[in-house]
Formats: structure tokens, sequence, C-alpha cells
């Protein structure tokens, strides 16, 4: 005699297979959560690089003003909190930038309006909100910096005036410091931002050393 067996799953065998898979699920969402979190630490470090970049071509092309540029964004009193791009926007600093021919900056005018788009940068004034003027497209937190790193004892001009073509070189360090979305290595290259952060493990700094040749007047 033939005995037919009953086919399928039992009740049991569905949850034991629905439990594995949640856990399997559970899996990649915590790595998709990983490579969004990697993602966006990257795009932070790509956009606080340009931004540095961008500070430290205006002061290549104004170098003769490079130790104000240093004066205006200390790490003690850095760049960033839309006070000097505010006061651009309201007329307090002279806006270069639509000046017409043969009007023209000064080389200390040309610093404060450079420092001035440079604070609107770290602050994102590029993306606003639809409605409204709530900037939303800056760095988290970003703050920048100039540095005059030249060993000592730092070279000087002759007593003026020096000799036509006369030049001294000077060592600068552009830097933009932000908050990172979780802990790592406390950077070292500058203290720019140092403290705004919480910990030194939250903040991230990209730097780039630049080397100014100045004509000596």
């Amino acid at each position: 005699m033939r005995t037919e067996l009953n086919r399928g799953f039992t009740l049991i065998e569905v949850l034991v297979t629905l439990v594995i898979l949640m856990f399997g699920l559970l899996g990649i969402a915590g790595l998709m959560a990983m490579g969004q979190r990697a993602s966006f630490e990257a795009y932070q470090r790509q956009a606080a690089l340009s931004i540095a970049n961008d500070m430290a071509e205006r002061m290549r092309s104004n170098r003769t003003q490079a130790a104000t540029y240093a004066a205006g964004a200390t790490t003690v009193t850095p760049v960033g909190n839309r006070v000097r791009y505010d006061n651009l926007l309201d007329g307090s600093i002279t806006n270069c930038g639509t000046l017409v021919a043969p009007t023209s900056c000064t080389g200390a005018e040309l610093v404060a309006y450079d420092i001035a788009l440079w604070d609107g940068q770290l602050v994102g004034y590029g993306e606003r909100q639809l409605a409204g003027t709530t900037l939303v497209g800056g760095i988290v937190g970003a703050v920048g910096c100039i540095e005059d790193t030249t060993p000592a004892p730092a070279p000087a001009c002759p007593a003026a005036p020096a000799p036509l073509g006369t030049l001294i070189n000077r060592n600068y360090r552009v830097s933009v410091a932000w908050q990172g979305s979780e802990d790592t290595v406390a950077p070292t290259t500058s203290t720019c931002g140092a403290g705004n952060f919480g910990t030194a493990t939250r903040r991230r700094v990209v730097s780039l050393d630049t080397l100014l040749f100045q004509p000596c007047p």
C-alpha cells in the first residue's frame, strides 16, 4: 500500500525563512547607509578642496597683498560665519566684480572682496531653498583659514628702493575645516576650526600649501 505524503512548507519553515531574509535585508540596509555616509564625506572633501584652491588662486593673482589675506582669515578668527558675505551684499565691501574699466579695486579692496566671496562659498551661497534665502549648499560647519608658514628666519626685502625685479618668497597654507559625520583620526595639518566641532576626531581639514614670490617695493 502506498501512502501519499503531504507536499509544501510548514508554518515554522516559512517563519525561519523570513527571519533569515530579514537579517540579510538588514545587512544590506547597513551597507547602503555606510555607502551613503562615505559618499557624503567624499563630496564634502572635494567641495572643501575646490574652495581652498579658489582662494589660493586669488592669492596668486594678488600676491603683493598675501599678508593681508592671512590677517583676514586667521586660525583664531576664521572665515565662514557669513559676516563678510553679508557685508558684500549690503555694499559695506566694494564689489570688485561689478566695476567697469577704467575703475578698479585697489589691492586691499580686492582682498576684502575675495575674502567675502570665500565666506559666501563656505556657507553655501551657491544653493538656496526654492522659497526664501536660506543657504543649503554649504559644507557642514565649514570655516576657512590662511596661515603664513614661512620658516624662520623669514626673507625680507632690502631697503627701498630695491633693485628692479627683486623678489622674496613666502609660504602660505590655505585650509578649509568642516564637521565630519563620524569619528576618525584627528587632523594635524592645521589648527583651523579646532574646537568648533565638539570633538577633534569629528574635525576634517584639507590644506593647500602655496609658494608666493612677492616683488619688493
